[in-house]
């Protein structure tokens, strides 16, 4: 066991402790790095690198000092996707006329895991990092134990007609302000506006709740979700950078 890290097998966002390593479903390691210096850093990422077996990703800010960037790539690792960090605003998507869908958007834990699980992994392969995405039906629950998991906040779009599962939105209900973790539709459904129907659902639960805001990130290569972000108002508030080293 690495010293300061608790491994996790299950994907999705977990709670850590100083830091943790989780493995996704693609078989990489996703590095959640402590705040600390350059030292610290080094220690961590030499034990990950000899104790994980698999490919290992870390996400940092695009602003790292030269130094701390020289510690990722002396360990391995190279720049390999850049996202912009979102803050949207719920009153602006209050504002917004209503989209109306014949779709039902339904909790994910009322619909068939496996089901679910083939849905995530479909969307999940047209999203820049979680191309070769393949969870199990077994995988996918894990992520429901999570703490931050809330099934008003994490729906599905069952078509009433074909009875297929066309797209979902996943946020985690995280503090200060929830995390817009994931929000995509099946190739069919792409420039409809299913999404934007998606993501006022939920913020109409969120805002029942008083939260006025909520945080999301975007690949800067992603131009439907890059530009979604845009367009519903959000806020830039900073940029991070994927870091990768190869197995």
């Amino acid at each position: 066991m690495i010293e300061g890290w608790r491994r996790r097998r299950a994907p999705g966002p977990r709670r850590t402790g100083l830091s943790c390593a989780t493995l996704r479903p693609d078989g990489a390691w996703s590095l959640r790095l402590p705040d600390a210096g350059p030292s610290v850093w080094r220690r961590l990422l030499h034990r990950a690198t000899v104790e994980l077996h698999g490919p290992l990703l870390a996400s940092c800010p695009a602003n790292l000092d030269p130094e701390t960037a020289a510690t990722l790539s002396d360990a391995g690792f190279e720049r390999i996707r850049q996202e912009v960090v979102w803050r949207l605003s719920l009153a602006r998507l209050r504002a917004l006329p209503r989209v109306h869908t014949e779709h039902r958007l339904l909790p994910v834990t009322e619909v068939d895991l496996a089901e679910a699980a083939a849905l995530d992994n479909r969307i999940r392969h047209d999203i820049p990092g979680t191309q070769a995405w393949t969870a199990s039906a077994e995988e996918f629950r894990a992520t429901l134990d999570d703490p931050e998991f809330d099934p008003a906040l994490y729906r599905v779009a069952r078509h009433p007609g074909t009875g297929s599962l066309d797209g979902l939105i996943r946020v985690w209900s995280r503090s200060p302000e929830p995390r817009l973790g994931c929000l995509g539709v099946t190739r069919p459904w792409r420039r409809t506006r299913l999404a934007l129907a998606l993501v006022q659902d939920v913020a109409r639960t969120l805002e029942s709740r008083g939260v006025t805001h909520l945080v999301t990130e975007t690949d800067t290569t992603n131009r439907d979700s890059h530009g979604m972000a845009a367009r519903l108002g959000g806020e830039v508030q900073n940029e991070t950078v994927e870091w990768r080293r190869p197995a």
